[in-house]
């Protein structure tokens, strides 16, 4: 039945169908309801009801669906809630809710004992979360992406079994809580473009499975700081804190042991950095104009791929000469920077930009073959 445009309404002996496990209404534009008798459909185990933009209401009798595992409401504009009964699905495993105008959610959400999967996306007029959801025991994904959420319920860190949280563009966020520290097994958490992010709590540090960790356009060094435990996140394999505006990066960051990408692209107010994780495989900190001077990368011996393009106060480069594994180095655009010890003859190096630099390189024959063959872009 996806795309049937015309389908205004459903029969209503359509509970009837014993058997039915796949129910497909995707796309039936002029939908205005469901019949009293879908929640007869003990059979049911999908519902697709995306698009479905005419949809005003879901009767309370699909809380009788007890065998439905996944329901869509991806863009049904119209719809304004979840009845009550929503909590009684207790087979539901994954739920995907995008582009509605949903304000909030029901209380008996914290009845959803084998949810897996909640996905929140473009509901802006969603403004917050209720306390039940920590109550979400086997909860492993939430997305919850551009919706006008202020504040995460205090318990949030009971929500123990979630793995991967993104509350990216949620731009009325504007703190995290005590308890969030909890979320044991958080292993991907994307925070980007958050700028009215004002607190993150102590108990940040405590996240001990997080490996990925995204706080693209947040406004670190402007509204709050990195809290002082943060080299405690010692699983932390990638980093992203492009454009953000602190002016240093703190010595605790030696101590992220396990972090091979860390991307600072575009922090105009980056001016030193104290300290590097020494298994850095990628380090990014192009367009960071401010910046004067970063420790030698002697102890990098890690070390592929290096982005200092556009650090016009950069003046100094120093330890190359012990970097063995470089692959791509690029510092066009370094006005200041009249020295890399150690580049000359890296035999690992394919891509080299040096453009808008005051290096001047030598090479031998030998080297040169060694570049031609990775076909390296000399500038």
């Amino acid at each position: 039945m996806r795309d049937c445009i015309a389908l205004e309404r459903l029969p209503e002996n359509i509970g009837e169908l014993s058997k039915l496990k796949w129910l497909d209404l995707y796309g039936c534009s002029t939908l205005k309801k469901l019949p009293y008798s879908i929640g007869q459909l003990q059979a049911l185990q999908e519902l697709n009801l995306g698009f479905c933009v005419s949809l005003e209401t879901l009767p309370n009798s699909i809380g009788n669906l007890s065998k439905l595992k996944k329901i869509w409401l991806d863009y049904c504009k119209n719809l304004k809630g979840l009845p009550m009964t929503f909590g009684n699905l207790q087979s539901l495993v994954y739920l995907y809710v995008r582009g509605t105008s949903f304000s909030h959610l029901p209380d008996s959400f914290s009845k959803l004992f084998n949810l897996e999967e909640l996905h929140l996306y473009d509901c802006m007029d969603l403004h917050d979360l209720p306390p039940s959801i920590s109550g979400l025991v086997k909860l492993r994904t939430l997305y919850m992406i551009r919706t006008k959420v202020k504040k995460l319920p205090k318990d949030f860190g009971q929500l123990q079994s979630l793995k991967t949280l993104s509350l990216f563009d949620c731009k009325h966020l504007k703190a995290l809580p005590k308890s969030f520290g909890c979320l044991e097994r958080l292993e991907i958490l994307q925070l980007s473009n958050n700028y009215s992010l004002e607190m993150l709590p102590e108990s940040f540090g405590q996240l001990k499975a997080l490996h990925y960790l995204s706080f693209f356009g947040c406004s670190i060094g402007k509204r709050i700081g990195l809290p002082s435990n943060f080299g405690d996140l010692t699983k932390l394999k990638s980093l992203f804190l492009m454009k953000n505006f602190m002016s240093t990066i703190p010595k605790s960051f030696k101590d992220l042991s396990a972090l091979v990408q860390l991307d600072m692209r575009g922090c105009p107010n980056l001016v030193v950095v104290e300290a590097l994780p020494p298994n850095l495989e990628t380090l990014n900190m192009g367009n960071c104009q401010k910046l004067t001077n970063i420790p030698s990368l002697d102890t990098l011996n890690k070390l592929k791929y290096l982005m200092l393009n556009n650090c016009e106060r950069l003046t100094h480069l120093r330890g190359l000469d012990s970097v063995k594994t470089l692959v791509e180095i690029n510092i066009s655009g370094c006005k200041m920077l009249s020295n890399a010890f150690g580049l000359n003859h890296d035999k690992a190096l394919q891509m080299c930009g040096l453009s808008g630099s005051q290096i001047s390189m030598t090479y031998d024959n030998n080297w040169w073959k060694v570049m031609s063959s990775h076909m390296l872009h000399y500038h």
